[in-house]
């Protein structure tokens, strides 16, 4: 029984909590089960808070008893990246020297979830400071993909992915500047947002390139994470998110495949469920166009030139009087900002202005743009240190330069049954509309009924 309500939605949990089936102690307990029994595999979760999540769960139980039901988080358990401060624990950032770096207050998003009424689960795996991928050479061992216990769960906010695809947790919290919420999304099988850059707190997260960072959730369905981000943003969600239920019919998509089509790297099940994914958009009643957008490696350049010399300052002094700090992979990445002029870094901000701009002209008559997230399914973990890794294999990183909002969300899988993935991205300050479309596209391809193998144990 524990296993069926961990397996449940978030939108279904608060329907059960609400209507006095389900009480946020079972469902606190359900997880904290199920982290015990599998994490010892899967290693998503840093710090395992279950003193306190059960004392959080007994208060919202008390409090929706009393009348007080104030939405859909409230007695909700999630997960938050071990690189966003959580009172009284560490904010390790998965590094080593950080173990005892206790967080003197809640970071801003978590003060917001907490007056959602979320219980805070634990603090959840990374890569070492956000800048890598998969490290082998670590303290930590590395997540593993739910789907596959071979393959990487990649990129910095794996740990949340990873717990959000096995049923260890409701939703979580991740951050991203370069994809670092949508690529794990992706591999793992989960949905991602990365929300308009500024429309969630980043106070009491540690910071890495402040141009480009932002904080997003991850859950199961696209239905979820927009719950989740209505309690990220403080905005009342009782039943705020259900506005998700309106009609895409007339929407204007622009299919970017000058991105993905022609790419010999790009695997053919990820065009085959893209072109899937476009047809059950038309037949929801969207208008699906081809688009040309500008020239990915030129944004992708200008973007790095953005966040990688920030990124180094943030880090430079760590990097000089203590590089054994670090895994070789980290302070490789970190040192890779100190390159760039700083003529180069303000003509890149500059650049990047008026490339927002161009985007803003394309979508004056287009409404949301698709792409995949990734060229191919989940790699072997450690992929990174082989040839493909030299490849660049994701399609995120454009979208973080301009800032609007981007949705990764399950589309299909492949014959070998891993995940397949489809970006939504929108203008400026329209995640509502990104969300929606996610959530129909969703509901129309019918792929939410599929949990990885690990997960039904």
């Amino acid at each position: 029984m524990s296993d069926d309500i961990a397996l449940l939605t978030i939108a279904e949990l608060a329907s059960c909590i609400r209507d006095g089936d389900l009480s946020p102690v079972d469902i606190t307990q359900a997880y904290l089960d199920r982290i015990q029994r599998l994490d010892d595999t899967l290693h998503s979760f840093n710090c395992v808070m279950g003193d306190t999540a059960l004392l959080e769960a007994r208060n919202a139980e008390g409090a929706i008893r009393a009348g007080h039901w104030s939405g859909p988080l409230h007695g909700i358990p999630i997960g938050i990246k071990d690189m966003i401060d959580v009172m009284g624990v560490p904010t390790t950032a998965q590094a080593v020297h950080r173990k005892q770096a206790i967080a003197a207050q809640d970071a801003g998003v978590v003060v917001s979830l907490r007056q959602a009424g979320a219980v805070i689960l634990g603090k959840q795996a990374m890569s070492e400071y956000a800048v890598g991928g998969t490290q082998l050479d670590h303290a930590w061992p590395p997540p593993c993909n739910p789907w596959d216990l071979g393959k990487d769960a990649l990129s910095s906010s794996s740990g949340g992915a990873v717990a959000v695809a096995a049923g260890l947790c409701g939703g979580a919290i991740g951050t991203e500047t370069a994809g670092s919420i949508r690529a794990p999304a992706a591999w793992c099988g989960v949905a991602g947002l990365k929300p308009t850059n500024g429309m969630v707190s980043t106070a009491g997260v540690l910071p890495l390139s402040p141009t480009m960072d932002c904080v997003g959730p991850l859950a199961w369905t696209v239905e979820d994470c927009a719950i989740l981000l209505s309690g990220m943003t403080g905005a009342p969600c009782k039943e705020g998110w259900r506005n998700l239920d309106g009609a895409i019919a007339g929407l204007r998509v622009g299919v970017a495949r000058s991105y993905f089509e022609n790419d010999p790297v790009v695997d053919p099940e990820i065009l085959a469920a893209t072109d899937l994914a476009v047809d059950a958009l038309i037949d929801l009643g969207a208008v699906c166009v081809d688009v040309v957008l500008p020239d990915f490696d030129a944004l992708c350049a200008t973007a790095k030139a953005i966040s990688w010399p920030e990124e180094y300052r943030q880090y430079r002094e760590d990097l000089a009087a203590h590089p054994d700090w670090l895994t070789e992979v980290s302070r490789s990445r970190l040192q890779d900002g100190q390159s760039y002029s700083d003529a180069e870094y303000r003509a890149a901000l500059l650049r990047r202005e008026e490339i927002i701009a161009e985007l803003r002209n394309l979508m004056q008559d287009i409404d949301l743009l698709i792409l995949p997230t990734l060229k191919k399914p989940a790699q072997p973990r450690g992929f990174e240190f082989t040839d493909l890794g030299k490849t660049n294999l994701d399609l995120t990183r454009p979208f973080n330069l301009t800032g609007g909002p981007a949705l990764t969300m399950c589309h299909g899988f492949s014959d070998e049954g891993l995940p397949l993935s489809l970006q939504i991205i929108g203008r400026h300050d329209e995640d509502t509309l990104v969300l929606r479309a996610g959530h129909a596209l969703e509901q129309a391809l019918g792929v939410r009924n599929r949990r990885p193998q690990i997960a039904t144990l």
